[in-house]
């Protein structure tokens, strides 16, 4: 039933329903804290898509509360390079950086970007997304080479998927 409900509730964050998919995230948490009594990996999941909802209604802080627990989830049960955990730094971070707080957004940004980076097979939409912040955090921070790396690294992956969509 959890799994059901989060893809439903992708599938109307996908269609712009926010409200529907908070719905949908938030039952899906309560299924997985009470099957799992509180400690388990998809309780992080399931926080994390739904600081995702409240990022796309602006509610910055709100998000950051959710990311933070997600964090808090993955901390307790999985390693700390974890996949999950570099997706949820990049998106505290992201919130962070929505709230003009950029000294913070750019240590999670940052710790994402080395996870996600490291993984065996990262994604380039998660790696390109959290490299647009570390640009934007660098150059408000008045860190223009941090920014200009960061900026190449987004140049890379461009390329990447421009020589990618001219396989068949």
């Amino acid at each position: 039933m959890a799994s059901t409900l989060n893809e439903l509730g992708k599938i109307a964050q996908q269609q712009g329903q926010s409200s529907e998919a908070a719905e949908y995230f938030q039952r899906m948490t309560d299924i997985y804290r009470e099957v799992y009594g509180g400690k388990h990996y998809l309780i992080g999941v399931a926080l994390s898509n739904l600081g995702g909802v409240y990022m796309d209604l602006k509610q910055y802080e709100r998000a950051e509360q959710l990311f933070r627990q997600a964090l808090q989830s993955f901390a307790d049960t999985l390693p700390p390079n974890n996949q999950n955990t570099g997706i949820a730094r990049s998106k505290l971070g992201r919130s962070l950086l929505c709230q003009h707080r950029f000294a913070e957004a750019e240590k999670e940004s940052h710790t994402g970007y080395d996870i996600l980076s490291k993984q065996e097979n990262p994604s380039r939409a998660r790696l390109h997304d959290v490299s647009t912040d570390l640009a934007e955090e660098y150059e408000a921070l008045d860190q223009p080479e941090k920014a200009t790396r960061f900026r190449a690294e987004l140049a890379k992956l461009d390329n990447k998927d421009v020589s990618l969509s001219g396989r068949n």
